[in-house]
């Protein structure tokens, strides 16, 4: 199996190495099989079998994605179709509608320090306007969870036309060809693990329905809910294994840190640097969440352009 591949005397350092891990889907541990991804039906609601994710051990699975042959085609089909290779969305809830995550590198406020290579996925995105670091997502916002990104009661009207959902309006406007999607800091309150599997697998139809390359992402550990935020952490692995769509793995990437880089206070918030750089990848700031999804966030987009050709 996999072992954890983000630390090194305590300091997270996710190396260019664990790209090579597993020749096969992101989303699996290494060894596995690569499954015949579902079919693009509507999901069922109730069809969740607990026992499926029992055996799913999570720090099995790398925190940045192997890029296959799949995730390269369907980011290549959907910019055939009509999508924007240089534009990507944030689908997601507090966590992803935050000025800490992703929106430094937009605003120049960055220092890459020894993953200056990164500097290209910076550079390739810089030429769009609006710069997709800094724009904000109308499918991200504070108390969204899996359900409401679906629902058109929660899609914003001054930008989104009549009956769609905060997801369809974004892939409207934008034409991505990549959506980050994380979601569980406020499902493992509101939802369970049914509807939970449900909603997820419904944004990840529809997206790839879109020609979008959906990257899904576990989610940091709700101190209140320890084991149902491991429990829909499964969940989340066993979508992207299911649908063969790369999974960034935040949840092992932030295990060893101070709090498990979940602020104390306010739980459905990541830890962030004092001095609010999160895209200042020093040792310290990489003790801190913000920061350490920022990097394995730019990781993942550099492994996806490089696999597709764009740089």
């Amino acid at each position: 199996m996999a072992k954890k591949n983000v630390y090194l005397a305590g300091v997270i350092l996710v190396a260019a190495l664990s790209l090579a891990v597993s020749a096969g889907s992101g989303a699996l541990a290494a060894g596995d099989p690569t499954p015949t991804p579902l079919p693009l039906t509507d999901p069922v609601l109730g069809e969740f079998d607990p026992a499926s994710i029992a055996d799913i051990n999570l720090a099995d699975y790398l925190v940045v994605p192997a890029i296959n042959e799949r995730h390269t085609q369907v980011f290549l089909d959907g910019v055939a179709l009509g999508n924007n290779p240089l534009s990507f969305v944030k689908v997601g809830d507090c966590m992803t509608d935050d000025p800490h995550f992703l929106i430094p590198f937009g605003e120049s406020d960055y220092d890459l320090g020894e993953y200056a290579d990164l500097e290209a996925v910076l550079a390739y995105y810089a030429i769009t306007d609006p710069n997709p670091f800094a724009r904000l997502s109308q499918a991200a916002e504070g108390g969204f969870n899996t359900a409401s990104i679906v629902d058109s009661m929660w899609a914003n009207p001054e930008f989104c036309e009549a009956g769609e959902t905060p997801l369809t309006c974004e892939f409207r406007i934008m034409q991505p060809g990549i959506a980050l999607i994380m979601f569980g800091t406020n499902d493992v309150y509101y939802l369970d693990e049914a509807q939970y599997d449900f909603f997820l697998r419904s944004i990840v139809v529809e997206t790839l329905r879109s020609g979008v390359l959906p990257v899904l992402s576990t989610f940091p550990v709700r101190p209140e809910f320890p084991e149902k935020s491991a429990l829909y952490n499964q969940i989340v692995v066993k979508v992207a294994v299911e649908y063969d769509v790369p999974l960034i793995n935040l949840w092992e990437a932030l295990d060893p840190l101070p709090e498990h880089g979940v602020d104390p206070v306010d739980t459905t918030h990541m830890t962030a640097p004092e001095n609010g750089q999160a895209g200042h990848f020093s040792e310290d700031n990489l003790q801190t969440g913000f920061t350490v999804r920022n990097l394995v966030t730019l990781q993942t987009l550099d492994a996806i352009l490089k696999a597709a050709g764009q740089y």
